[in-house]
């Protein structure tokens, strides 16, 4: 723009020149008739880009400078703002990995999972002739497969590894749109039963192979079946059950093989065990989907029932529904184990995000407080309210960008400490690094928290006399402002500790039930084998393995079962009572477990009467059971039944012994239940069946770190028999950690929050009172000087306090009972509107409030009257 104002400026002073004055007098002529340049290149600049841009680049020069020359303040806004933005991060990031990123296969938004539910709830597995069924006559489908987990120990190049795969059916990688990294994916012709073959994940040929194609066509063992690789998958597909690592995949005739020829599973048409998933056809809607599956399920189902002769049980199979989902995310397990508490906790951090705008919207209007002569200035000056509302926006905008990207970094942080909590001890591979995704709601978050904080100072400086600024008159707006930004505070910090205190008398009812075992000095562990041993051996293997543990030092009692207490339930078969008899309609199925001998003394549950179960008690002796408690209330008045009779699976078992009642789960009373003999466990056709794999083992150490035998028992169990493998060591606790694992995270990570939330008003509190203190620092040196007391003074400071506290306690009670109803499936013997849990939250916030304006109050009572007269 330079030369183009010489230009014209130069045309002027020729014109002047023209007219007959000297060119000294014609440029200045020039000059005074032209303007300034300066303002002319401002104005043009106005014209081709916004004004607001430059502006906005100067206040935020401005405010880089003016932080400088305040680092405390600076950091003491950025790491509260940090904290805010990196939990709200950290959550998001997590629901991300768990229930929003889509699967790395082709077009995942057309995939579906189709269900069994009863009435409501999250989709259940299905059985083979089932989806078969809807395999061969749904049309709004292009293709659809079948799968199941498994875990097994592999033998290759003699040396064995214990790893997780799918068994799955041969349209599986169609169906999911799938090529291969090297070699084949599995197809259709898969599934006859040839010679067995395999694919593996890609993070498993990088592991074990370095990439190297020479795995094709190698050979690896489980038991007495030899798999060849035909292909490896590509690369960033973790299989379609989100949260879990499998190496292999195979096709699902294979397991029958593994199995030692069991085909159950095969033909049942009630064996459900097999997760389906299929690809909608181009055009065609969920609902659509939806419409079809439920017309073919009423079929399945009229068809069915009529089979099922118990009322009870043919009532609840017709209550079952086939139901659509959304397999976009796959088979996400962990989206409805964990759905529930990231949502409540999203909205925990939330408003742990408000609290922190509040504060962090406090200091920065305590800090315009003492900018209110340059505020005034810059309106003398022509600024205007906006102008000056921007200024401040800058401001809260510089600090909302450094927290945000503190933030980021505390959320990686935050989110490997949630995934471990998650996965309790175990593996969770889940990614919760920074995508696109997680990155464009951080920096929305952060717009959110710029706007939030930077508001109320901004619209305060609008609102300013112009005159009182410059007179340095000090106003009520700012004293106003800042206690209903204290409020605010006080009454979401009232929220979050009523929250967190629900969740702690919750987890605090779950650990303080009697569960008729005692968790502590247990180990309990599984034992993985080869081979699928015939029944005879594998009774010997299973015999031996607790007689080699029995003799361990320091070994009370050992013994092993099906089914864990605390585990989450058991597995329930269809009886008839002697001297019971069912009335229409009575559910007849009743809680089964198989047990070795010295189980309850492993357990620690006590046996009442009778006798426990003993080496004797095996398939070709009298057929015994014991029963608890539960199962004496609801089948003999309360009495023991010893001597009884029960009759299941076409067996009548002598009733011996009566024990104490065990829970199973922890979140249920004892059902009744009957336990049988490990060795007399039987199938629906009659017949014994017996495998090391199918039992959990348990020992009971007399002291010490159960955990400390694992070496011993990892070391004892090949000796048995080389094929013998120990996995999943832990103990009673950790079963019982697992159990709670939901109310633990909630628990903790409510106090935590909770007690974050306090700090944080607590130095609102503490910022607003010594700000005040030190605007009234004349006047109370004057009130001291008239006769006032220094306990009156700290008076005046702490009657300050309560007029806030009172205020936000009410409204932070009001607030939790309208979200505290959202969690009430969440507790556990403890209402929403559980007094103590408000009664504890009211005092803690009381109390820290207290302490915090204890020093601005205890500043204010050592004022000296003659210093503050000579104040200003």
């Amino acid at each position: 723009m330079d030369p183009e104002l010489e230009y014209h400026l130069e045309r002027l002073t020729r014109d002047y020149i023209a007219q007959g004055m000297t060119p000294s007098e014609a440029l200045r002529r020039a000059r005074l008739d032209f303007g300034g340049a300066p303002q002319i290149e401002e104005d043009l600049r106005d014209v081709r880009r916004p004004r607001w841009l430059a502006d906005l680049w100067m206040d935020l020069a401005y405010a880089v400078r003016t932080f400088r020359r305040t680092p405390g303040f600076l950091a003491c806004a950025v790491l509260t703002l940090a904290l805010g933005i990196g939990a709200n991060t950290a959550i998001f990031s997590l629901i991300d990995a768990v229930m929003l990123r889509p699967l790395a296969a082709p077009d995942p938004s057309r995939l579906i999972q189709v269900g069994r539910v009863l009435e409501t709830g999250s989709p259940r597995v299905v059985s083979y002739p089932l989806f078969e069924y809807f395999r061969d006559r749904m049309t709004t489908i292009s293709g659809m497969f079948a799968q199941m987990g498994i875990v097994n120990t592999i033998t290759l190049d003699g040396v064995d590894e214990m790893l997780q795969g799918d068994a799955v059916s041969g349209d599986y990688y169609r169906v999911l749109g799938l090529k291969p990294a090297a070699g084949r994916l599995l197809t259709a012709a898969d599934d006859a039963e040839t010679a067995p073959v395999a694919v593996i994940s890609y993070a498993y040929w990088r592991r074990r192979f370095g990439l190297s194609k020479s795995a094709l066509g190698r050979n690896f063992r489980i038991g007495a079946t030899e798999l060849t690789i035909v292909g490896v998958e590509p690369p960033g597909f973790e299989g379609v059950e989100r949260g879990r690592i499998r190496d292999f995949t195979t096709p699902l005739t294979v397991t029958e093989r593994i199995s030692g020829g069991n085909s159950q599973w095969k033909h049942a048409w009630d064996f459900n065990m097999l997760d389906d998933m299929a690809r909608l056809k181009p055009g065609v809607s969920l609902e659509r989907a939806q419409a079809e599956v439920e017309g073919l399920f009423a079929v399945w189902r009229q068809e069915k029932a009529a089979a099922i002769g118990n009322e009870f049980d043919r009532h609840r199979f017709q209550t079952e529904r086939a139901v659509v989902f959304t397999a976009i995310a796959g088979l996400n397990r962990l989206r409805y184990r964990f759905s529930a508490p990231l949502q409540i906790l999203m909205t925990i951090v939330a408003l742990v995000l408000l609290l922190a705008c509040a504060n962090l919207s406090g200091l920065l209007l305590s800090r315009a407080a003492s900018r209110q002569r340059e505020i005034s200035v810059r309106r003398a000056l022509g600024a205007g309210n906006g102008r000056l509302a921007r200024q401040f926006l800058a401001e809260s905008l510089l600090l909302a960008a450094l927290g945000g990207i503190a933030g980021v970094g505390l959320a990686q942080w935050f989110s490997r400490v949630l995934i471990a909590f998650m996965a309790n001890g175990g593996d969770l591979p889940l990614a919760a690094n920074p995508d696109w995704r997680v990155l464009t709601f951080t920096a929305a978050v952060s717009l959110a928290a710029c706007l939030l904080a930077g508001f109320a100072p901004g619209w305060n400086a609008s609102r300013g006399r112009l005159s009182a600024g410059l007179k340095q008159v000090r106003g009520s707006q700012n004293r106003f402002l800042g206690r209903a930004l204290v409020v605010a505070q006080l009454a979401l910090s009232m929220t979050l500790l009523i929250g967190a205190s629900l969740f702690v008398r919750t987890l605090l009812k779950l650990y303080g039930q009697e569960t008729g075992v005692r968790t502590g000095g247990v180990l309990t562990f599984n034992v993985s084998t080869k081979h699928h041993f015939p029944q005879e051996r594998s009774e010997a293997i299973e015999k031996s393995i607790v007689e080699r543990l029995s003799p361990l030092p320091n070994v009370v009692a050992a013994s092993a079962a099906v089914m864990l207490p605390l585990g989450g339930g058991l597995w329930t078969q269809k009886i008839s009572v002697e001297g019971h008899a069912f009335r229409q309609g009575d559910d007849q199925n009743t809680s089964i477990n198989a047990i070795a001998p010295r189980y309850f003394a492993a357990t620690g549950t006590e046996l009442l009467a009778g006798r426990d179960f003993n080496n004797r008690d095996t398939g070709d002796s009298l057929p015994v059971a014991l029963v608890n408690e539960a199962f004496a209330r609801k089948f003999s008045g309360g009495q023991a039944p010893l001597g009884r009779h029960i009759t299941m699976l076409g067996r009548t078992l002598e009733i011996v012994g009566l024990t104490q009642d065990a829970r199973y789960s922890i979140r249920e009373p004892a059902q009744a239940t009957v336990y049988i003999p490990w060795f007399q466990q039987v199938n629906s056709e009659g017949k014994n069946r017996s495998q090391p794999t199918g039992f959990s083992y348990i020992v009971r150490v007399a002291k010490g770190d159960p955990m400390s035998l694992v070496r011993t028992v990892d070391a004892a169990i090949p000796q048995i028999d080389p094929a013998l493998r120990m996995y999943r060591p832990h103990t009673f606790g950790d079963v019982l950690d697992e159990s709670t694992l939901n109310e633990r995270i909630m628990a903790t990570l409510g106090a935590f929050f909770g007690v974050l939330a306090l700090i944080i008003a607590c130095l609102g509190i503490f910022g607003i009172l010594a700000f005040q203190v030190s605007r009234r620092f004349r006047e109370l040196g004057v009130r001291m000087a008239l006769g006032a007391s220094r306990s009156e003074v700290a008076g005046l400071v702490l009657g300050e306090t309560v007029r806030l506290l009172l205020p936000g306690c009410a409204l932070g009670v009001i607030v939790a009972l309208g979200l505290t109803r959202f969690v009430r499936g969440m507790l556990f013997q403890v209402s929403p509107t559980d007094p103590f849990a408000y009664t504890a939250a009211a005092m803690c916030l009381v109390a820290a409030a207290i302490f915090a304006a204890a020093i601005p109050a205890w500043r204010a009572a050592r004022i000296d009257p003659v210093v503050a007269l000579r104040y200003e």
